[in-house]
């Protein structure tokens, strides 16, 4: 393992930046794939070509990576709550349509 990280550990995080377009996140995929071929090689062995595996396991990272951020962003306005019409203390009716609702929280506001 250690010779493989010596030899490859450029070319990986190279052809991984190139997917993720960005070192931090492409430094960590190819940390995330080393760890990952720690766990496959002690069990299958280490493949024919390690550069490869190292390669393709840390670019189908980053492009996990890179999906669940988009999909974060894409979900992360349906997080965010409208607020609340403000209760009106002048009386406007059109703030609380409810003639009997207006009239709960009339009487439970402090």
């Amino acid at each position: 393992m250690a010779d493989a990280h010596r030899r490859e550990w450029g070319f990986v995080l190279a052809a991984t930046t190139r997917v993720a377009r960005d070192i931090d996140i492409a430094e960590e995929c190819v940390q995330d794939a080393y760890v990952a071929a720690l766990d496959a090689w002690t069990r299958q062995g280490v493949p024919r070509n390690p550069a490869a595996w190292l390669t393709t396991a840390a670019r189908r990272k980053a492009l996990d990576a890179l999906r669940r951020d988009r999909t974060l962003r894409a979900k992360l306005p349906l997080l965010i709550e409208p607020e609340p019409a403000p209760l009106s203390a002048d009386g406007d009716d059109q703030a609380i349509p409810d003639d009997r609702l207006r009239l709960i929280f009339t009487c439970c506001h402090p």
